[in-house]
C-alpha cells in the first residue's frame, strides 16, 4: 500500500515494443527467418537477450554469439524492411489499453514521453502509423545515447526533454529486464507489463508495480506515487 503522503505523477515514460505495441513476437519470427536466409540461426534465448537493448549492444551481442563475420548491418536492414512490410497495411498492433491510457494521460494533463531502443526512423514511423504521435511531448531513441539499457541514460534524456527535474516523480512502463534496470537506476517508479521475457526475481524486486496490461492502469489513483 502507498504511504499516506503521496502526490500525482508529474510525467509518464513508455518503452515501445512489447509495451505499446505487440511487436516482439512478430519480431522474433522475422529475426528467425532473416537469420536463416543469412545462413545463421538465432535462438529464442538469444533473441530474448537482445530485447530492450540498443543497436550497438545488439550488434555486439549477436557477433559474440554468432561470430564476428555475422552480417549484422544486412540482417538489420532486412529485418526493418520485413517488419515494415508486415505492418504497412494495418499499422503496428497496439497492446491492450495502449490507446485508452495515452488518451487518459492527455485528458488529465500528465505529459508522456517515449524512451525506446528502436531507431528514431522506425519508432517515429510506428508511432505515427498508430496515430499516437499527438500524445507524446518528448522522445528519446537508442541512437541518441552512448549507452543503451540497462544504463539509465535514455530515461534521463526523456526526463530532461519533458523538463522534469525529479526522477522520482516519473512513472515508467517497461517489459524488459534491461529496461527495468535502467528505469530503476534512473530513480523512477517502474511498472512492469509482462510480454515475452519474464525477469529473474532480483529484477522483479526493482519494480514498483506489476500489471497484466496497460488497461489496468486506467483504474483510479494508479498515477498517485509516494512523495519524497
Amino acid at each position: 500500500m502507498l504511504p499516506e503522503a503521496s502526490v500525482k505523477a508529474h510525467a509518464v515514460i513508455f518503452d515501445m515494443d512489447g509495451v505499446l505495441f505487440d511487436t516482439e513476437r512478430l519480431c522474433a519470427s522475422v529475426w528467425s527467418e532473416c537469420s536463416r536466409v543469412a545462413g545463421y540461426a538465432i535462438s529464442d534465448e538469444v533473441f530474448r537477450m537482445c530485447v530492450g537493448r540498443n543497436d550497438a549492444d545488439t550488434r555486439e551481442l549477436l557477433r559474440e554469439t554468432l561470430g564476428s563475420e555475422f552480417p549484422y548491418d544486412t540482417f538489420k536492414e532486412r529485418v526493418r524492411l520485413e517488419m515494415k512490410s508486415v505492418m504497412e497495411a494495418n499499422g503496428p498492433p497496439p497492446k491492450k489499453g495502449a490507446a485508452a491510457l495515452l488518451q487518459y494521460l492527455s485528458d488529465n494533463q500528465i505529459p508522456a514521453a517515449l524512451a525506446t531502443s528502436t531507431s528514431e526512423e522506425t519508432a517515429r514511423w510506428m508511432i505515427d502509423k498508430a496515430g499516437f504521435s499527438r500524445f507524446f511531448s518528448a522522445y528519446a531513441f537508442g541512437s541518441e545515447v552512448s549507452k543503451g539499457k540497462p544504463d539509465p541514460e535514455i530515461f534521463i534524456l526523456a526526463r530532461n526533454r519533458l523538463q522534469i527535474k525529479d526522477s522520482s516523480s516519473c512513472i515508467v512502463f517497461e517489459d524488459s529486464p534491461a529496461g527495468i534496470r535502467a528505469s530503476h537506476t534512473a530513480g523512477m517508479n517502474t511498472v512492469f507489463v509482462p510480454d515475452m521475457v519474464i525477469p529473474e526475481r532480483d529484477v522483479l524486486e526493482l519494480v514498483w508495480k506489476q500489471i497484466p496490461d496497460l488497461e489496468y492502469a486506467l483504474y483510479s489513483d494508479f498515477f498517485t506515487i509516494p512523495s519524497v
